[in-house]
């Protein structure tokens, strides 16, 4: 489909309302990529106990940037305290508390 007949179907606002839900939970080949490097990264990282070099999506991914630093996270001693932290990271609605 070209632009103009995109257009034709469509109000520009309706494209940027997209472009905006696109910007915030991407969709596409780019985020199959990511979710298929999560599953192949969990697969690679259990069946190491512990991982000598825990493995990332990145690693599995064919376009990834291969020049981009490499950020091992956060890890927390408290367990509770990790878990609370991730909830957070996933769900970061302004108001949502996360506490132990």
């Amino acid at each position: 489909m070209t632009v103009s007949e995109l257009l034709a179907r469509i109000s520009s606002a309706e494209v940027t309302e997209w472009m905006a839900f696109d910007a915030i939970d991407p969709f596409g080949e780019p985020r199959a990529d990511l979710r298929t490097g999560m599953i192949c990264a969990s697969t690679a990282n259990h069946s190491f106990n512990p991982p000598s070099s825990p493995r990332r999506p990145s690693d599995y991914m064919l376009f990834s940037d291969a020049t981009q630093e490499r950020d091992d996270g956060i890890l927390l001693s408290d367990p509770v305290q990790q878990a609370l932290l991730i909830k957070q990271l996933i769900d970061p609605r302004p108001g949502t508390s996360y506490r132990a």
